[in-house]
């Protein structure tokens, strides 16, 4: 009877700027998206350790809520989703954008900033 193969590992996270798939895409968006005064931006912190000795050796993530250009944030969430509910919360009061920031690498995730004209009705 043959052994059973070793067990897979996840697949490991690779940086924005390290995955080469979207290179074309990140380059384009880093010179046409930027953060403006007003924004909301969710980013992504490394948790802090408060047991050295526990068991889980992966690192572990929570998301920050902040408006751009204040250095810090409002709560911090352990899940994305949860952000993104106050993020989007915090930007349609405030008619604003809401951004992902990773790596200094801004993602749009919605825009709530009212419009000066309607869009074209094509």
């Amino acid at each position: 009877m043959a052994e059973d193969p070793a067990p897979k590992k996840p697949p490991a996270r690779l940086p924005p700027r390290e995955t080469p798939a979207e290179a074309v895409e990140r380059i384009l968006r880093r010179r046409l998206l930027a953060l403006e005064s007003g924004d909301v931006v969710i980013t992504q912190e490394r948790l802090p350790r408060v047991n050295p000795a526990t068991a889980v050796t992966e690192p572990q993530w929570w998301f920050r809520v902040r408006v751009h250009p204040e250095p810090y944030g409002q709560p911090a969430f352990t899940s994305l989703a949860h952000a993104a509910s106050h993020a989007e919360q915090l930007a349609a009061d405030r008619r604003s954008r809401v951004m992902f920031l990773e790596d200094d690498v801004p993602t749009l995730l919605a825009d709530y900033r009212r419009r000066s004209t309607p869009p074209d009705s094509r």
